[in-house]
């Protein structure tokens, strides 16, 4: 006995297929964190103004260009801080190239000494304490951790757009 094979029906569009011409945004994000060594002890750090350096990135020589920072907070405790931030681009590439540009920058000595500089004069009393950066690294993050962070990366710029409208 020889079996036929029915032909194919026209396959049924279900609510988990992507319309090609809806416009998607596929954004990506890492988090990085530098850690600052504060010695002997650390007085009274201004948090606001330790947040900001992380918005000086782009003006370093060589910042990858398509990405963004974004989402900075600060923790501390008697004898460090550390600087945490995301950075965001809808470029596969540019995230994988900002990631070698952060690992470098920071080696050269004159960086080092702005940044350490910076947080310096970010304490109570600067002339007492000595600032060393430590440490700059790529922060493992969970799956979820990362999506919730770009959903809300993602209200925070719709939200800014709105702002702009009005």
């Amino acid at each position: 006995m020889l079996f036929s094979k029915k032909k194919q029906t026209a396959q049924k569009p279900d609510s988990t297929t992507v319309q090609k011409d809806a416009p998607s945004i596929s954004l990506q994000a890492h988090k990085y964190s530098i850690r600052f060594d504060i010695l002997p002890e650390i007085s009274y750090l201004n948090d606001p103004l330790c947040v900001l350096l992380a918005d000086f990135f782009p003006l370093f020589r060589g910042f990858p260009e398509k990405v963004w920072i974004s989402q900075q907070d600060i923790q501390e405790g008697l004898d460090f801080c550390s600087i945490n931030f995301w950075v965001f681009s809808e470029v596969p590439d540019a995230i994988k190239e900002f990631s070698i540009w952060f690992q470098g920058i920071f080696r050269e000595e004159q960086v080092s000494g702005v940044l350490e500089n910076f947080v310096q004069h970010t304490l109570e009393e600067p002339d007492e304490v000595e600032v060393i950066l430590a440490d700059w690294s790529r922060i493992h993050t969970e799956a979820a951790e990362i999506q919730k962070c770009i959903e809300q990366e993602l209200m925070r710029q719709a939200k800014s757009e709105i702002e702009q409208t009005f």
